[in-house]
């Protein structure tokens, strides 16, 4: 029987299917191209005009230790930058946005007191959730990373995807060097285990996110 390709964003999105250690799926990391599986951040799969109908990781991203006057972000145009400007405008605060290249960077702005908070991943602290805050103004957040998946093979992928999220519950530190071992690029085990463990991390179909889908769009240039 011939694999079912899933096109996969080489972040956390894909690290309970790659634990899944499936023997129906053929995973290719890549974040551009259409398929009948397709797994990437929110963001990404609007800008990329592809509609997602799964939500998979919810509260992965987070504002540390809330809204701030000077708040770090990784990389400007990034999802989370995009989510950063929209949740600005929605809660009426000017602030000052200051781009880093990576997750330490952006720790050491904040530790350093150079910024006041920090989009940081769940594993990285603690704060408000981008969903949380957007649901106050009635926009329905489906999660910071979501799917497209065929219809006909719904039922596969949740079972598949939602393995993958128990296979690196039950044994973290062994399974998350395993997916470490097959992401493209390098990534510490621990932070795929945190990322599991401090994030609500299962395939949950998606209805409505119409709302959420043109507030994102706003921002995307």
């Amino acid at each position: 029987m011939e694999k079912i390709k899933v096109i996969a964003a080489p972040g956390p999105v894909s690290y309970p299917i790659i634990a899944a250690k499936s023997d129906v799926f053929d995973i290719v990391f890549d974040k551009e191209g259409k398929g009948d599986i397709v797994l990437d951040s929110s963001v990404s799969l609007i800008r990329r005009g592809i509609n997602f109908n799964v939500s998979l990781i919810r509260g992965l991203s987070i504002i540390s230790p809330g809204i701030g006057r000077r708040i770090a972000v990784w990389r400007r145009g990034s999802a989370n930058d995009v989510l950063l400007r929209a949740v600005l405008d929605l809660e009426n605060i000017k602030a000052d946005v200051l781009y880093a290249e990576d997750q330490r960077e952006i720790m050491e702005l904040l530790k350093s007191g150079k910024v006041d908070s920090a989009v940081v991943a769940s594993p990285f602290g603690s704060g408000m959730k981008f969903e949380d805050i957007m649901i106050k103004h009635g926009i329905v957040m489906p999660g910071n990373c979501t799917a497209y998946v065929r219809d006909d093979l719904m039922d596969l992928f949740f079972s598949e995807y939602q393995r993958g999220v128990d296979n690196l519950r039950s044994d973290p530190e062994e399974v998350s060097k395993y997916v470490a071992s097959k992401l493209p690029n390098s990534v510490d085990p621990k932070f795929i285990a945190g990322t599991i463990m401090r994030s609500d991390v299962s395939p949950v179909r998606v209805s409505d996110s119409s709302s959420f889908i043109e507030t994102v769009k706003k921002y995307l240039n």
